[in-house]
């Protein structure tokens, strides 16, 4: 059976409009314009895809059209400029055979018809190319035979351009809107998984319901998403990981380093009609393959694809190239960030030390949490150290700074003092003054605070003797789940004075309590009193006294500090038996 005029034309047509079926203040007005100018009672700023015209300027059509300001395909004769790209005119449409069965003729009124493409003005030269894509029309109505002269085609097609300028601006502010809002989300974006989530969610919210995904090469020839949860549902897992030479437009935009823009899904097919030889494609329309460069180094592949056909995908291309360019920047901070906390991690764990295996009859356990702001390592602390007799000393420490500076501070101070602690196994004050002096002597520009409690065990039980050198003060905790916390005036931060006075204090431990020291990193949060803190440092010791001490530290720790770390913490647990 022969297609009708209608079903012709229709397979040329766009999947959506650029405007929705809303009158639109600015584009009645270029209707407006359009009736004045050409003498006519009716005229359209119309917008046409498969499944229908729109209105969004529209001035003289009968009602219920002209508040309705959509029709079906069946009555409308700019399908015909869309398609053809070009000026379309009838003097009477009643006997012109590519327009004598429109339904406009008998519901519209329409005998005489001529209409301009709208187009969208390239973003380097501001004026609409002949080939880029057509969004609209601008057309001009009467009911009655007109014979349109070439005087009224210019004016018609001098109102269309001014028209299509209109609509580029909106798009061009669209544009910058959604490059300033994903610029601003990915400033906070601090790993690879924030950055694909973060263009995840922007893209989805600015760009019609775009997906969105990330593509990484894996050193290996290949390239592997992210994630495939911020793609299409149904998206299979062989999608996963693509080879580099794969025919598939991802791996032809990594390869060729070039955006890769397809308007429908059957325009991807044509141009790579073995992509699914790598598995089947789920349900999408429009797609963008953009190469993420940084100095012309291939980071990564940005998928983007919508539900819909986007007809204006080539015209945006400058939105691409922001968009992967943005990308890529954040990306790369990305990365940087973790090969920098990976070595910092690997640096900070040579630093802390393996605690000794034997301390008697002592169970001892220690933790460290890197302030999650910043390089992950800094300048906290613990040590264990068991003299030649046996003796067992405890130290927990803090150097100012939570940076590779501190880190690196901190490794002097504390290889010096654990010198001191174990070669003579004097009082806890002797290693600290030995160490006030050492410092400025050995040239070495420290300032911390830090705890060395010496444990004695004698025949009805054991004594802790500690000095303190401006440092919060431990807690005991004893076996009925009372908390004492083990103060007396503390003495000067090492570092300030070679001679700095240092005091000891003693106290006895029952059998089956738990000492704990901690650096403020535990306490000191923002909001929240440094008093408060320790007082929530009790709570929860009292609240786990009977749980096994590695429970004990990690409760204490996901109680006072989460995942919302705002400097290192250092903890050091002894359980006397």
């Amino acid at each position: 059976m022969q297609k009708s005029a209608t079903d012709q034309t229709r397979t040329g047509l766009a999947e959506t409009t650029l405007l929705p079926a809303h009158p639109d203040v600015d584009l009645d007005r270029f209707a407006r314009l359009g009736t004045l100018a050409l003498g006519v009672p009716v005229a359209l700023v119309s917008m046409v895809s498969r499944h229908g015209q729109v209105f969004p300027g529209a001035v003289g059509l009968p009602e219920p059209w002209q508040t309705a300001r959509e029709t079906p395909l069946t009555h409308s004769l700019c399908q015909h400029v869309v398609t053809s790209g070009a000026v379309f005119a009838v003097e009477d449409a009643r006997t012109d055979p590519l327009t004598a069965d429109s339904l406009a003729i008998p519901d519209l009124g329409v005998v005489a018809y001529a209409g301009a493409p709208l187009r969208l003005p390239d973003p380097g030269t501001g004026l609409a190319e002949a080939g880029s894509p057509v969004v609209g029309v601008l057309c001009a109505i009467d009911g009655a035979p007109r014979r349109w002269t070439d005087e009224q085609l210019g004016v018609l097609k001098d109102l269309a351009a001014a028209c299509s300028a209109e609509l580029g601006l909106r798009v061009l502010e669209e544009r910058n809107r959604l490059l300033l809002r994903l610029g601003d989300a990915l400033v906070g974006a601090r790993t690879v998984e924030e950055v694909s989530t973060t263009v995840a969610r922007v893209t989805s919210t600015e760009l019609g319901g775009a997906w969105s995904g990330l593509l990484l090469p894996d050193g290996h020839g290949r390239l592997r998403f992210t994630t495939l949860d911020n793609l299409p549902p149904g998206t299979e897992p062989a999608w996963q990981t693509i080879d580099l030479d794969a025919p598939v437009p991802s791996a032809a935009a990594a390869r060729e380093r070039r955006p890769i823009l397809f308007a429908s899904v059957e325009e991807l097919r044509a141009a790579y009609p073995l992509v699914e030889t790598q598995a089947l494609m789920p349900d999408f329309a429009a797609s963008a393959y953009l190469p993420l460069l940084v100095q012309d180094r291939l980071i990564g592949v940005l998928c983007l694809v919508w539900a819909t056909e986007r007809q204006t995908l080539e015209a945006e291309a400058d939105v691409w190239s922001a968009l992967a360019r943005f990308t890529a920047q954040a990306l790369d901070r990305a990365m940087l960030d973790a090969e920098r906390r990976s070595r910092a991690q690997v640096l900070q764990q040579s630093l802390l030390p393996r605690l000794p295996e034997s301390t008697g009859r002592l169970q001892v356990r220690g933790r460290y949490v890197p302030a999650t702001r910043e390089e992950q390592i800094g300048g906290d602390w613990y040590d264990v150290v068991v003299g030649p007799q046996g003796a067992v000393t405890l130290v927990l420490g803090d150097v100012v700074g939570h940076d590779m500076a501190a880190a690196a501070t901190m490794a002097q101070v504390r290889g010096l003092l654990r010198a001191f602690v174990w070669d003579r196994g004097e009082s806890p004050t002797g290693p600290v003054e030995r160490l006030d002096r050492a410092l400025p002597g050995l040239g070495v520009d420290a300032l911390a605070t830090l705890v060395v409690a010496c444990v004695e065990e004698g025949p009805e039980g054991f004594t802790l003797r500690w000095t303190n050198a401006g440092h919060p003060p431990p807690v005991l905790l004893h076996p009925d789940g009372r908390t004492e916390l083990l103060t007396g005036a503390p003495d000067l931060l090492v570092g300030l004075v070679a001679d700095a006075p240092r005091h000891e204090h003693v106290v006895d431990v029952p059998s089956g309590a738990t000492l704990v020291l901690y650096t403020d990193g535990l306490i000191e949060q923002r909001g929240r009193s440094l008093v408060g803190g320790i007082e929530r440092v009790r709570e929860s010791l009292r609240g786990n006294r009977s749980t096994d001490l590695d429970v004990l530290l990690d409760t204490l720790l996901e109680e006072l500090v989460g995942n919302r770390g705002e400097d290192d913490c250092a903890l050091l647990a002894v359980r006397f038996p």
